[in-house]
């Protein structure tokens, strides 16, 4: 018996998950964003993210509100000030 859960292993490997940041690439459409520093849950084997439901909540709304900016190409630094994440850059 280790003590481990089934939801610290990776989802697609099995490999141990350890707490990190991961930077994360988005298609949309024929735009790219890139989100740097994303707080994530990462498989020490194979290097898969794995994020929580409120931090990919807040993904989730920046990559809707970046589809209006017009832009080809978004990189964006995940960052949280006073307990509330914001985008940055």
């Amino acid at each position: 018996m280790t003590g481990e859960h089934e939801s610290d292993r990776c989802y697609f490997c099995g490999g141990r998950l350890a707490p990190g940041v991961a930077t994360l690439p988005f298609v949309l459409d024929a735009r790219v964003v890139i989100i740097k520093d994303v707080p994530a849950n990462v498989c020490v084997q194979c290097g898969e993210a794995i994020l929580d439901s409120e931090t990919a909540r807040i993904i989730d709304r920046w990559l809707k509100q970046v589809e209006h900016l017009g832009f080809d190409v978004s990189v964006i630094t995940y960052a949280h000030v006073s307990g509330e994440a914001i985008a940055v850059g």
